[in-house]
Formats: structure tokens, C-alpha cells, sequence
């Protein structure tokens, strides 16, 4: 698979992400035979945000966490190809025009 081909495949799995959400869910109890309670945690506008979360709403969190992770994973690997892309491209400018530049062999200036 090329890097443009990788590039481009990353994008789609990036689009097929649906849910999404950002922080670290967070399992808490009251004490012993309590019954848990689940808190999400992130930062917002330099600020930490809690959110208390019902059993019900946990796989689906859980999920969208998944996905934001993912979304991260991909986004990574999208800016690495596309820097190696570049440089690849800024090699073979600096070879094109080193050819185009060259001087002739006994290093006089040519006539005009």
C-alpha cells in the first residue's frame, strides 16, 4: 500500500467514527456492599469537568471513549504519513533542481 493509499484509509476509518467522547471514566464507591458509581472526568476550557454517569450509560460511554482514542490513534498516524510525504517531496525538489543547476564542466560561465 502506498503512503497516499495508507493516507487515504485512515481518513475513512477516521469518518466511520461515530461516537466520541473525551475524558476517563472513573469507577467510585461509597463503601464496602455499596453498590459503584461511574464519574467521566476531562478537561474543558483549562478546567476539570465531572459528570456523574448511570450504570445504563456505561457501555455506551465506554464506546465512545473507544472511539475518541481510536480518532487519536489515527490522527497520529495521518500526520506521519503526510510528514513523510513532505520531506519525501522536499528530497525530490532538492534533487530536481540540483540537476537543473549544475555548472558546466570547466566551470567558466557560460556565454550569453
Amino acid at each position: 500500500m502506498t503512503t497516499q493509499q495508507r493516507r487515504q484509509a485512515v481518513l475513512q476509518e477516521m469518518n466511520a467514527i461515530t461516537r466520541m467522547e473525551r475524558g476517563k471514566l472513573c469507577t467510585q464507591s461509597r463503601g464496602p456492599g455499596a453498590a459503584p458509581f461511574y464519574k467521566l472526568q476531562c478537561w474543558r476550557n483549562g478546567k476539570n469537568c465531572t459528570r456523574y454517569v448511570p450504570q445504563a450509560e456505561v457501555p455506551a460511554l465506554q464506546e465512545a471513549l473507544a472511539g475518541h482514542q481510536r480518532f487519536q490513534e489515527l490522527a497520529e498516524e495521518f500526520v506521519d504519513l503526510t510528514v513523510a510525504r513532505t520531506q519525501a517531496q522536499a528530497v525530490a525538489e532538492r534533487k530536481k533542481n540540483s540537476r537543473r543547476s549544475k555548472r558546466n564542466a570547466t566551470g567558466k560561465p557560460r556565454d550569453s
